[in-house]
C-alpha cells in the first residue's frame, strides 16, 4: 500500500485520544495548542532524515552544508509556531547518526542549531541520540503566546497576503538535486530558509486570526485554509511575489517562475487572511496582498480552479 503523508496522519490521529481539556488543538493544524494559565503553549516537532529530507552528498556542492542543515531543522518547526502567532521558547533535539561519524559534520550542524536558536532566543533544554543507519535530525518546539491563530478562521470577504517570495527553495533543490549550481542564494533559500517569527506575532497582534506557512506549496497550503474554513480562495498570479534570484534562474520567465511558486513549497513564508480594514498595518508588516476569500471550495488561480499539489514526505513529489 502506498502512503500519502496526510492519509497517514488522519488515519494515525483516529487511533489517539485527548484527555486533558487544556488542549484546545490538537492533531490538525501547524501546532497543538494547551491553554496554560493566561496564556496558551504551542507544541510542534520536525524532522529531517537523509535520503528523504537531504543527501550528504550535496555537501561537496555547499559550503557549511551541515551548518544550513542546523539552522533548517529550528526553522521549520519555528516556522510552525510562528504560523500559530507564538514565539517560541524551548526546544528538544534528537540525534540519530551511524555509529562512525564526522565529528567536524556535527560541530558544524551544532553551530547552525545555536546560532539560530541564539537569535530566536530558544532555549535547547534537552533531548536523546541513538544509533542509525541514515542521519536523522528531529526538533521538538514549545512555543507560547497570548492569543493564537487558526487554519479554519478564513472567512469570505477577508484578504489573502503572504510574506516574503515563493519559489525559490524549490528551484534551489531542483538545483542540488541536478548538482548545477547556477543561481546559489536559491539554494540558500532551501537550505536557510528565513523565519518568520517577527511578523507571526506582530501579525497576530494586529488582530489577524488565520494563518499557516508554506511547507508544502503555496497551492497546498491555501487548500488547507481553504478546506478547513469551508471556503474557497482566488488567487490573482501577477500579484505572488517573486525574486529576482528566481527570475534569473527561468532567464525572466515569469510563467516558468511561477509553477516553483504555486508548487514548490519549503518557502516557509506565513499566508495570512484578515478583513480589509487590517489591510494597512499587514502591508507595513511587509506582506504582499495576492487574493481573496470567497464563497465556495478550493482554490483558484486567474479564476482556475488548480490542483492541491505539493510536497508529499512518502511520495516525494512536487
Amino acid at each position: 500500500m502506498k502512503l500519502d503523508e496526510f492519509s497517514l496522519i488522519s488515519f494515525l490521529s483516529r487511533k489517539l485520544s485527548i484527555f486533558q481539556p487544556e488542549v484546545l488543538i490538537g492533531i490538525g493544524d501547524d501546532t497543538a495548542v494547551v491553554k496554560n494559565g493566561n496564556k496558551y503553549s504551542f507544541y510542534t516537532t520536525d524532522v529531517l532524515v537523509e535520503n528523504v529530507h537531504f543527501l550528504d552528498n550535496w555537501k561537496s556542492n555547499v559550503p557549511d552544508f551541515y551548518y544550513f542543515l542546523g539552522r533548517k531543522l529550528i526553522t521549520i518547526s519555528a516556522s510552525d509556531v510562528a504560523s500559530m502567532g507564538g514565539m517560541p521558547v524551548y526546544g528538544l533535539i534528537n540525534l540519530l547518526i551511524p555509529e562512525v561519524y564526522d565529528l567536524k559534520e556535527l560541530e558544524e550542524f551544532y553551530e547552525g542549531v545555536s546560532e539560530l536558536c541564539n537569535e530566536l532566543r530558544i532555549s535547547v533544554i534537552g533531548g536523546d541520540t541513538s544509533k542509525s543507519s541514515a542521519k536523522t535530525f528531529s526538533f521538538f518546539l514549545i512555543g507560547e503566546g497570548k492569543k493564537f491563530m487558526l487554519r479554519s478562521n478564513a472567512k469570505p470577504g477577508d484578504l489573502v497576503a503572504v510574506t516574503g517570495t515563493l519559489g525559490d527553495s524549490a528551484a534551489g533543490l531542483e538545483q542540488l538535486l541536478k548538482k548545477e549550481i547556477k543561481v546559489f542564494p536559491l539554494v540558500e533559500r532551501f537550505l536557510n530558509p528565513t523565519s518568520r517569527v517577527r511578523e507571526g506575532v506582530e501579525v497576530s497582534n494586529l488582530g489577524v486570526i488565520t494563518c499557516t506557512d508554506v511547507s508544502d506549496s503555496l497551492v497546498f497550503n491555501l487548500y488547507t485554509i481553504a478546506e478547513s474554513s469551508g471556503i474557497a480562495i482566488k488567487v490573482d498570479s501577477k500579484n505572488i511575489p517573486l525574486s529576482p534570484h528566481l527570475l534569473t534562474y527561468t532567464t525572466g520567465s515569469r510563467e516558468k517562475a511561477l509553477r516553483y511558486a504555486l508548487y514548490g513549497g519549503e518557502d516557509y513564508e506565513l499566508i495570512v487572511t484578515f478583513e480589509e480594514s487590517l489591510l494597512s498595518g499587514v502591508e507595513s508588516l511587509g506582506f504582499t496582498v495576492i487574493g481573496e476569500v470567497v464563497e465556495g471550495e478550493g482554490v483558484f488561480v486567474d479564476n482556475k480552479k488548480v490542483e492541491k499539489k505539493g510536497y508529499n514526505h512518502f511520495g516525494g513529489e512536487r
